[in-house]
Formats: structure tokens, C-alpha cells, sequence
């Protein structure tokens, strides 16, 4: 396969990075926009052979134009940094005018389009779904990765949803509304995610524009997710059904 120039942006996020690592890796071209050179991510991504480091917002003047300039391809996974909506848009638009051959872009589903059942739409997700919708209506040639929780969003901080709290005994529970016999799709963004989008780009548009794929190493129930996560730190982890504390600031 001939070796192609690709743009990334926010590359130091999970999927990004797990994305640049592997493009890297193969003698692919990254162009790796991020907003600040600092940091453990960035230093190794900045290490890799075969990639341009592109530091700065994408707000800035000129930034997104040169970042799709004689570039093939693309993989953009945009963030609530600003306006994420009109910044996805921006990028696909730049993206449309020069030409890039393959756009993938990591899309959320927008629930409140299920007509009848009564859903809302959920922040975080609705702008990706905008923003989808968006880059389909211009034509852009684009294939959408939808991907399942990350193993590593479980974390000790008040987060909702994948708080593991440590009990005094040395256990941890896992307290969340999800069913615990219902299986759940899991991934472990920072080794899943780049190979699963090389995959997708070597295949070529042919194969994928236009669809929907969802990633996930494996299906779990909150159950068997428990066992697992007791083998990897030797202690008892609980699942408890129930309500989820919010306990940070979230999005409006």
C-alpha cells in the first residue's frame, strides 16, 4: 500500500494518539495537530518518526487549511474545546477542498432522533452527531467509528459513571445504572483504537464510506467486567446497582 500523509488532531487524546502511534509505525505521514507540546503524550509522540508536530488551537488563523494540505486522508476526533459543532464542520469544509480521499470521523449517536421512545439527547454525544450529519450532507468521502466505553475511563476521581471507590477493607465498588446481567461493549482506546482505523483506511473508501462501524474488543456485563478487573488488582471488586453521584461539573 503506498504510504499516505494523514491528518490527526487533538493527537494527544486516546484515540488520536493510538491512531498516530501505529500510522507512525507503518511509514504513514502524520500530520498531528495538538494544542500544547507539553506533556508525556505529546514528547512521545513528538519522538515518532514520520511525524509533524502542528502546536496551536484550530482556531488559530490558517492552522486547519494546512493541516489537509496534500493530505490523503484524515482522522478527526473533534473535542468540546470551544465550539465543537462549528469546529467540526470548519474541519470537514477544509477538509472537502482539498481534496482528502478518506475522512473518518469518531461520531456519537444523537438519542433524541429515535422518534417515540422518549430519549434526550446526551451532552457530549449530540455535537458529535451534528457534526456527522454535517459531513455527510457536504460528500465528503467518510466512514464513522463509533467506539465502546474505554477500559480506561475507570479511575479512583469523582467521576460519574466509572468511579471505582475504595472501600476500607482494601476492595473497591462500582456503583452505576447500567443492568448488571445486560452486556456492555468495551475497548481499550490507547491499544484498539489505531489499529482498528488502519484497518479501516487500507481497506479504502470503497469498502466503508458512508457506514457506521462500532469498535469494541469485547461485550461484558458490569458482572463479568467486575471478575476481570478483581484478576488485574487482586482484590474483591463489588458491582452495585444504582444511581451514579455528580459530583464534578459537567457540561450544560
Amino acid at each position: 500500500m503506498l504510504k499516505k500523509t494523514v491528518v490527526t488532531i487533538n493527537s494527544t487524546g486516546r484515540q488520536s494518539a493510538s491512531f498516530v502511534r501505529v500510522a507512525s509505525a507503518v511509514g504513514w505521514r502524520v500530520r498531528a495537530q495538538m494544542r500544547s507540546r507539553e506533556g508525556l503524550v505529546a514528547d512521545e509522540l513528538a519522538g515518532l518518526p514520520n511525524v509533524e508536530i502542528i502546536e496551536g488551537s484550530l482556531e488559530e488563523e490558517g492552522i486547519i487549511d494546512y493541516l489537509f494540505k496534500d493530505a490523503q486522508v484524515a482522522f478527526i476526533n473533534t473535542t468540546p474545546w470551544g465550539d465543537e459543532v462549528a469546529m467540526g464542520c470548519a474541519l470537514a469544509d477544509a477538509a472537502k477542498r482539498a481534496g482528502v480521499e478518506h475522512y473518518i470521523y469518531s461520531s456519537m449517536p444523537d438519542h433524541s432522533r429515535y422518534e417515540g421512545r422518549g430519549w434526550k439527547a446526551l451532552p457530549l454525544w449530540v455535537q458529535k452527531a451534528k457534526v456527522e450529519r454535517h459531513v455527510r450532507r457536504i460528500g465528503l468521502p467518510a466512514t464513522f467509528i463509533y467506539t465502546g466505553i474505554y477500559n480506561n475511563n475507570f479511575t479512583s476521581l469523582p467521576y460519574p459513571l466509572f468511579r471505582m471507590e475504595l472501600q476500607d477493607d482494601g476492595s473497591f465498588v462500582w456503583q452505576a445504572p447500567f443492568h448488571p446481567d445486560d452486556p456492555l461493549p468495551w475497548l481499550d482506546a490507547e491499544h484498539d483504537v489505531g489499529p482498528a482505523v488502519l484497518q479501516v483506511f487500507k481497506s479504502g473508501p470503497e469498502a466503508w464510506v458512508g457506514q457506521r462501524i462500532t469498535l469494541a474488543f469485547e461485550r461484558l456485563t458490569p458482572r463479568q467486567l467486575c471478575v476481570r478487573f478483581s484478576c488485574g488488582v487482586s482484590r474483591p471488586v463489588v458491582y452495585r446497582h444504582g444511581p451514579i453521584e455528580i459530583s464534578v461539573s459537567t457540561p450544560a
